[in-house]
């Protein structure tokens, strides 16, 4: 009797077992998961935002490209959805938040009326040292060495625009938040 006691408690030990691991897979198996798909996304935001940056042009109503260059935001025209019609497009960060606003021309002559803003919520849980910028522009003469232009009042000379960041790809875990960064070139204003 002694014996089947034992057998029984041997048994029903390896299978707590099991099933703790089977779970502890099970929920690693979701972490692993939505991490990549969240990496995914961004990557994806990215890629929009880069396109539309590249493919900033001459607004609807003949303005230069770039509105605005700051180092949280930037305001320019693009027509990024390829779709024949030219967007104001302003990205900026508040919030911990990554946000786009777009705002289709009206009228002929065309005109871009900021109240009819329309802002999306693009990247959640950046994370922005202060002594990092969201934003860096770079003149027709960077060749990968040289500083982030100091001064952006005058935006005619900006031909790159660096966006970099961290964000925290799951807040309700610890691991260390993920560095994300990525360059778009200006098709539209080089001059070779």
């Amino acid at each position: 009797m002694l014996e089947v006691i034992i057998v029984v408690a041997i048994a029903a030990s390896i299978v707590i077992v099991v099933s703790n691991l089977g779970g502890n897979v099970t929920l690693l198996n979701g972490l692993v998961s939505q991490e990549l798909q969240t990496k995914s996304d961004i990557n994806q935001t990215l890629q929009i935002m880069t396109t539309q940056i590249r493919s900033a042009c001459i607004s609807a109503n003949g303005a230069y490209p770039i509105v605005a260059a700051a180092t949280s935001s930037f305001i320019f025209y693009s027509n990024g959805a390829d779709n024949g019609v030219v967007e104001r497009v302003r990205y900026f960060f508040s919030s911990s938040t990554i946000w786009r606003g777009t705002i289709q021309p009206t009228g002929t002559p065309a005109t871009y009326p900021t109240a009819t803003e329309v802002v999306t919520d693009m990247l959640d849980n950046v994370i922005l040292p202060s002594s990092t910028p969201l934003f860096r522009y770079y003149s027709a003469s960077y060749s990968g060495a040289q500083p982030a232009m100091t001064s952006t009042l005058d935006v005619s000379p900006i031909r790159l625009v660096l966006m970099s960041f961290s964000t925290d790809v799951n807040p309700k875990q610890s691991p260390v938040p993920q560095y994300f960064s990525t360059s778009a070139d200006i098709r539209n204003l080089r001059s070779n």
